[in-house]
C-alpha cells in the first residue's frame, strides 16, 4: 500500500504520518508527525463483529488487562475504525516496543501462560447476556468437516490426482494415519466431557484470543500483552490453550517442557479440571499440520518435505499427549 493511502487512513484517526512500514499483510508501523509510533492494522471482519470485539476487550481493559488495544479516553483512541478506498476495515492501536516471546525460554512460555490465564478471567467477567460469537456448540462440526477435507484430498492422491507423483505416493503411503488420526480426535471428543460443558456455557465460556502462539504477544520491561484480536470469540478456555500449545510446540519437536511452562503460568491465574485436559486433547490429536500442508495455505506449501514434517509432528504427538496426561493427573 503507498504512503498516500496510509496517510488517507490515518488522517481519519486525526494523525499525519511522515512515514510507514509494511510489517506483514494489512499491518503497518506509522510515525506520526509528533513522533509517535502506532501500529495501523486491517480487520479482516463485518462491522457488528469489530464493535463486538471493541466492546469485550474494553471490558477486559477496564479489569486492569494489559491489552494493546485503542484507548477510547485518548484523542486518538477515541475513534474505533477508520476505512480504506476499498471500505476495508482499519484499527490503531499503540506499537509497543518489545519482542516476541521465545519457545526456547520456558520463562517466556510460562509468561503467556499467565497473560492467557488472565485474559480469560477478566473476559469471562465481561460476557453478559447472550453469547455473540460463540464457538462452544460447533467443536463437532468443525472436527467433521476437517476430516471430510482429509478424507477427500487423501481420495484426490489414490486417483493420482496432484501434479506431482512424489506427493500422490505420500499421500497413499500415510493416507490411513492420517484419517486415524483424525478419527482418534473425534472419539476423545465424545469421551472428553465436551458436551457437558456445551450445555452449561455461562459456566465455562471464556473469552478466547482464537489464535494464541509466540506471535501474538508483545514482552518488554513493563510486562507481556496480548495482540491482534480478529479472532476473538466466545469459546472454552481449552481451545485457547491448545492454540497457544500448537503454535509455541509444533517447531520445536513438541518438547513438553514448552507446553509445561504454558500450563504452569496459566495455572497462577486460573483453574484446570480433568476435563480441560481431556478437552485440550482432542485438538492436539487432530492432524492440524497435516491438514495445513494439505491446504491452500501459503506459508505451508504442498511439498514432500513440508508432508514429512507433518507426519513427524503428528507422530511426536502420542508421547507428548502421554506427557500432557501425567500432568494432568498430578494438577488436577
Amino acid at each position: 500500500m503507498s504512503q498516500e493511502l496510509v496517510s488517507h487512513i490515518a488522517r481519519q484517526f486525526g494523525i499525519k504520518i511522515v512515514g510507514h512500514k509494511q510489517i506483514r499483510k494489512g499491518i503497518f508501523r506509522i510515525i506520526a508527525q509528533n513522533g509517535r509510533t502506532y501500529s495501523l492494522k486491517r480487520m479482516p471482519r463485518p462491522l457488528a463483529r469489530l464493535k463486538w470485539i471493541d466492546r469485550m476487550l474494553l471490558r477486559c481493559n477496564n479489569k486492569g488487562l494489559r491489552l494493546v488495544w485503542r484507548n477510547p479516553q485518548t484523542s486518538i483512541g477515541s475513534k474505533l475504525y477508520a476505512t480504506s478506498p476499498k471500505n476495508e476495515l482499519y484499527v490503531l492501536t499503540p506499537w509497543i516496543a518489545g519482542r516476541m516471546p521465545s519457545p526456547r525460554s520456558l520463562g517466556d512460555m510460562r509468561a503467556c501462560g499467565i497473560a492467557l490465564g488472565r485474559l480469560h478471567t477478566a473476559g469471562r467477567d465481561g460476557l453478559r447476556g447472550y453469547f455473540a460469537y460463540s464457538q462452544i456448540r460447533t467443536w463437532p462440526q468443525t472436527l467433521q468437516a476437517r476430516q471430510r477435507y482429509l478424507q477427500n484430498k487423501i481420495a484426490k492422491a489414490n486417483r493420482n490426482g496432484f501434479g506431482s507423483t512424489v506427493i500422490n505416493r505420500f499421500i497413499q503411503r500415510h493416507g490411513k494415519e492420517f484419517l486415524r488420526y483424525a478419527a482418534e480426535s473425534r472419539a476423545l471428543l465424545r469421551s472428553s466431557g465436551y458436551f457437558s460443558y456445551r450445555n452449561h456455557p455461562r459456566t465455562h465460556g471464556v473469552l478466547c484470543h482464537g489464535d494464541g502462539g509466540p506471535s501474538n504477544f508483545i514482552m518488554n520491561a513493563k510486562g507481556t500483552r496480548l495482540i491482534d484480536f480478529e479472532t476473538l470469540h466466545v469459546d472454552l478456555r481449552a481451545y485457547d490453550l491448545y492454540r497457544v500449545i500448537y503454535n509455541s510446540c509444533k517447531d520445536y519437536q513438541w518438547d513438553f517442557r514448552i507446553a509445561r511452562a504454558i500450563l504452569n503460568g496459566y495455572r497462577q491465574v486460573a483453574k484446570l479440571s480433568r476435563t480441560d485436559y481431556k478437552l485440550i486433547r482432542i485438538w492436539l490429536r487432530f492432524p492440524l499440520s497435516t491438514y495445513l500442508v494439505l491446504s491452500p495455505f501459503k506459508r505451508l506449501p504442498l511439498t514432500k518435505q513440508r508432508l514429512q514434517w507433518a507426519l513427524s509432528s503428528e507422530r511426536r504427538i502420542g508421547t507428548f499427549l502421554r506427557n500432557l496426561d501425567n500432568y494432568a493427573a498430578r494438577h488436577s
